[in-house]
């Protein structure tokens, strides 16, 4: 049996391609993001206090007792953790939902268009 192709059976399974891999896409989306939402990566233990000889110049052209540009430091030090957290929570959620929203528009035009391919299968054989 000779195989012919039609311009529109070569339509719908392009279109079922492309959507079995929009789904496919998402699906990996969405692990990515519930595995960085279940387990965050953790701080790559980045120092953010000012390296000796500059934290050294700080003092000697500060006012301010030693103390409190510590408690400076190390309280910049824990907004910009607390930043990077939020930034990886909100990187995560982004994914997800991206991941969902592939993943919903793509399974609808994936199924529709599947399900033609037969009845052009029909219309070609009573042809």
């Amino acid at each position: 049996m000779k195989l012919k192709w039609t311009l529109d059976q070569l339509y719908f399974y392009l279109v079922c391609f492309v959507m079995l891999i929009t789904v496919i896409v998402g699906v990996i989306n969405l692990v990515q993001a519930g595995v960085d939402l279940l387990l965050p990566v953790p701080e790559a233990g980045i120092d953010y206090y000012a390296p000796k000889e500059i934290r050294n110049e700080l003092y000697s052209r500060s006012t301010l007792p030693d103390e409190i540009i510590e408690q400076e430091l190390k309280a910049q030090q824990e907004f910009r953790q607390k930043q990077a957290q939020r930034q990886n929570l909100a990187s995560a959620l982004a994914r997800l939902l991206r991941g969902a929203a592939q993943i919903l528009i793509a399974v609808p035009i994936y199924l529709y268009h599947w399900r033609k391919i037969p009845l052009l299968q029909q219309d070609l054989k009573s042809e």
